[in-house]
């Protein structure tokens, strides 16, 4: 059994206005028909909340037909309600023993967590560099590193070429970012012959978390192809949900309004809603108490009144 993104959103919604505000609401209602996700409670106030993706791929069939299939493996006998959240980029495992390998080791990620943890599931996987120069200084990067590609260059002699492109979603640590650095700029120092790509082992993290209620296991993500024109969808769908969910939300008889979206992002601090919403008439979302986007696992205030 598959547990349900709309739970999955909820669940960190309330437990961050529980940290953040020292709100303990509770889901009262999962209404049906009237378009909202759920009504909840304090004991004193009620709160509306609509739970909506932010991306759709509807018409990737065979990939969402193989994370059911997926999901519902990874469910078997494993105690308690998980969700993984892919790196944007990331694919699934493909048949075979790749996918029994990467089941058995989701498996032992969500076993260690306790309800309401969060942690990592760590993919071996491999970087490539190779030596295009002797002269210069600049490393020419791809994939997950490239945002180090400045300071690698101001370290190396000579031009480089580094494909991290499996690598979608880095360490959370500093230290460990660091470190994988520094492996790269010292097997740059070593390499003498030009055009030969050398191996390099890195990692993927994708994240894991348990929830603190239910039964099943969620993989949240889109197939690659869908993230390919993202900021061109975002601001489209991000309008769409705004203007569809907040008249139903605002007609709400609660004494607060949250819209919740579910993003997928590397982080929850590199998404683009903050500012695709600042070119759009504020009369959309101020009126709603919380506008808030769970991605990676984490909840992000967006507007909050």
């Amino acid at each position: 059994m598959a547990v349900d993104e709309q739970d999955l959103c909820l669940e960190l919604f309330l437990d961050w206005l529980a940290a953040t505000h020292a709100s303990q609401f509770r889901v009262d209602q999962r209404p049906s028909g009237e378009g909202l996700t759920a009504r909840c409670s304090d004991g004193q106030r009620t709160l509306a909340v609509e739970v909506r993706p932010l991306l759709t791929a509807p018409e990737y069939e065979v990939w969402e037909a193989y994370r059911r299939k997926l999901e519902g493996e990874i469910a078997a006998d494993l105690p308690g309600a998980f969700a993984l959240w892919v790196p944007p980029g990331a694919d699934l495992p493909g048949e075979g023993d790749a996918a029994e390998g990467f089941r058995q080791h989701v498996r032992q990620a969500a076993l260690a967590l306790q309800p309401g943890e969060r942690g990592s599931l760590r993919l071996s996987v491999q970087i490539r560099l190779r030596k295009t120069d002797t002269e210069g200084g600049l490393m020419s990067v791809v994939g997950g590193l490239s945002r180090y590609w400045a300071g690698m260059s101001e370290r190396v002699r000579g031009a480089f070429d580094l494909d991290a492109n499996a690598v979608h979603r880095l360490p959370e640590s500093e230290e460990e970012r660091v470190a994988l650095v520094e492996r790269v700029v010292q097997e740059a120092g070593r390499l003498t012959e030009l055009r030969q790509w050398v191996d390099l082992p890195a990692e993927d993290v994708w994240t894991i978390q348990r929830l603190r209620q239910g039964q099943g296991f969620r993989i949240v993500g889109l197939p690659p192809q869908a993230l390919s024109d993202i900021d061109i969808a975002v601001r489209r769908n991000l309008r769409r949900i705004l203007t569809d969910a907040g008249p139903r939300l605002l007609a709400a008889e609660a004494d607060l309004k949250a819209l919740l979206i579910l993003g997928f992002y590397d982080s929850a601090e590199e998404e683009n809603v903050s500012t695709s919403l600042r070119g759009f008439d504020p009369s959309l979302y101020t009126s709603l108490d919380f506008v808030c986007l769970a991605a990676d696992g984490r909840l992000k205030p967006i507007v909050e009144r």
